[in-house]
């Protein structure tokens, strides 16, 4: 038995491999996700939103689902197989067993190279189940997440201290209306509301402690607009939107390689701002004089200089303008307002065994060992297009440098061994002979002989034609090998060549910029700002940041060019090593049908050969075993 092993150097990779699949099983979710909403015709908002809702929440535990749920195995097609295999970038090989010469007779073992496979069956697995990849791909990961997590953290430092800078809002009209919006959402807290000459349109912020920021400007609005406002930004409480919208953002930046974190991400805010503004209009709003006060936002929002990154939600943001505005404009106001419990049941009870199948679907490969022209005839022996044939292994047997020996393993039902005096070489079936017995026979029949077992009783043969005729029935077996050896030969001298191109891969560096002096400019800056910092300001260090991101993008991106172009050429190694292994496969087809048919008809020749009594006894006390 042998023990999987992974080396040090392949844990951080392993746990992107866990990530990639993670992704793809969200992916497939929200496919089934979005069929199931079409199936069902579900327009209602607040469905739509609930169940990508479900799906981000799930999408954020697929990576633990995946570890708790027992797999369940899903047959997959050969062709498949390969591309949902952790990438190498070695060519994998496993070790073929072959009969050696001892001092105590012929035994298998597992240790010698051979036709470009390795020489450990653990090593074998080992390169099988590990998984290797570049440093650099490591690096680009970790650098763009790190620099989404650093955005996300700048976000809700840059929105905290907007909130303590902000000033409490002491107004009974806006007071009354918060908490007559809190009863009818059945809210047990009254949301605080603040201004602050910082935004330019309404957003809520924080989630501990929901609070309303309004604009300065907000003294001017009319009872209308305000009360509408506020039924907006209630909405987003009501739901704890902000929640679903912080957790979105942390998704991109684990997932950033995934299009469906960023899809996910823009459908929740519009499917939310979509909701919110049905809830306005819900609650008496007039569609006109409220697109007017949206489109309002819309032009104060692209005003204000710079971009911040707020982590709250605002209530006008950058793009789809125009659909919010249709949308408001034919609202007909038969939509509810709340998620009846039921709907929400339902969406739970559809989505559970979905999630259960996607989470812990393993595909469930045919385990097909990789053989040498010897071992292929046991595999394709058991295929369909072969189903009588007997269970069997052929094996080439290497004794020295200045001989070859050919063993054909059968189904045991007969032992023989055929040495021709016309060339150094046997074949063998069965259990065969010791050594020491071999070797006695050999140098008292230099002309050849036949010895096999029947009935308990062992015979020995040295008729040349029947020796002849025997060696005849396996030629055909032993030229194939030699075909496969070739084709051995070439996938070596392949996965060398692929080996260099790896190691050429790791050597790859990413050239890091000196940006001694871009930091302390960044430093000088962040002393700079304090509780009263302006927006400029502001923007002016997220530029900075930009700068810097940009330059490591560019060392990325140079380091990424060189990967790529060695990645083409092992991808073209790898199509050479595939078709080579489909014509590793055809001989081996070929050698099962052949050993079948020489089995049978070997067996037919000693029938033959006892028959006519060119099989002769051979004297008891022999050393077969």
């Amino acid at each position: 038995m042998t023990i999987p092993i992974i080396a040090a150097g392949e844990v951080p990779a392993s746990v992107l491999w866990s990530l990639a699949t993670a992704a793809l099983r969200a992916l497939i979710l929200a496919g089934v996700a979005g069929l199931g909403l079409s199936l069902f015709r579900a327009k209602a908002t607040l469905v739509r939103l609930f169940t990508w809702t479900a799906v981000l929440y799930f999408a954020l535990a697929m990576p633990l689902l995946e570890q708790v749920l027992p797999k369940v195995g899903i047959p997959t097609p050969a062709m498949w197989q390969s591309s949902m295999r952790p990438a190498s970038n070695h060519p994998v090989r496993v070790a073929q067993p072959i009969f050696v010469s001892s001092a105590d007779g012929i035994s298998t073992s597992f240790g010698r190279e051979h036709g470009g496979v390795t020489s450990s069956v653990a090593a074998a697995e080992r390169e099988q189940s590990g998984i290797r990849w570049s440093p650099v791909a490591l690096f680009v990961y970790v650098s763009v997440a790190s620099f989404l997590l650093i955005r996300f953290l700048v976000g809700l430092a840059f929105t905290r201290r907007l909130q303590r800078s902000s000033q409490v809002i002491r107004d009974e009209r806006i007071a009354g209306t918060l908490g007559a919006r809190a009863k009818s959402l059945r809210l047990s807290f009254v949301p605080q509301a603040t201004e602050s000459e910082f935004v330019s349109v309404p957003m809520t912020v924080s989630i501990l402690r929901p609070s309303i920021l309004f604009p300065i400007t907000w003294r001017d609005w009319d009872d209308a607009k305000l009360d509408a406002v506020i039924a907006h930004e209630m909405s987003h409480v009501g739901r704890r939107d902000l929640v679903t919208h912080r957790l979105a953002a942390l998704h991109c930046a684990i997932f950033w390689f995934s299009p469906l974190a960023w899809w996910l991400n823009r459908q929740l805010a519009d499917l939310a701002e979509q909701a919110s503004d049905e809830a306005a209009l819900w609650h008496g709003a007039d569609r006109t004089a409220y697109a007017k006060t949206l489109l309002g936002f819309f032009e104060a929002m692209h005003g204000t200089p710079g971009r911040v990154w707020w982590q709250g939600i605002s209530m006008a943001s950058a793009g789809r303008a125009e659909q919010r505005m249709e949308r408001i404009l034919g609202w007909n106001g038969s939509v509810a307002m709340n998620l009846k419990k039921s709907v929400a049941a339902m969406v739970v009870m559809l989505a559970a065994p979905v999630v259960y199948v996607v989470a812990s679907a393993s595909p469930q490969e045919r385990k097909v060992e990789a053989q040498s022209s010897a071992t292929l005839a046991l595999a394709q022996a058991k295929t369909p297009a072969a189903p009588k044939a007997p269970s069997r292994t052929t094996r080439v047997v290497k004794k020295s440098s200045n001989s070859n020996f050919y063993s054909y393993s059968d189904d045991d039902q007969q032992s023989y061994v055929i040495v021709s005096g016309k060339s150094d070489s046997l074949t063998m079936s069965g259990t065969g002979l010791d050594k020491s017995h071999l070797e006695e026979l050999r140098a008292s029949n230099p002309g050849g002989f036949i010895w096999f077992e029947r009935d308990g009783k062992s015979y020995i043969v040295r008729d040349q034609s029947t020796i002849d005729r025997a060696r005849s029935l396996w030629a055909p077996q032993e030229e194939l090998g030699k075909k496969q050896e070739e084709l051995g030969a070439q996938q070596e001298a392949l996965g060398k060549q692929q080996e260099e191109l790896g190691a050429k891969m790791e050597q790859i560096r990413v050239d890091v910029p000196d940006m001694t002096k871009e930091l302390e400019k960044l430093q000088a800056t962040v002393k700079q700002l304090n509780s009263s910092a302006t927006s400029e300001q502001i923007a002016e260090l997220q530029s900075q940041i930009g700068e810097l991101q940009g330059k490591i993008g560019e060392s990325q991106s140079q380091a990424g060019e060189q990967q790529s172009k060695l990645g083409e050429q092992m991808s073209a190694l790898g199509e050479q090593q595939g078709k080579l292994g489909e014509q590793q496969g055809e001989l081996g087809r070929q050698q099962g049908e052949l050993a079948h048919r020489a089995s049978q008809q070997m067996k037919q020749l000693l029938d033959e050969a006892v028959a006519k009594g060119t099989a002769q006894l051979e004297k008891q006390g022999s050393g077969s075993f």
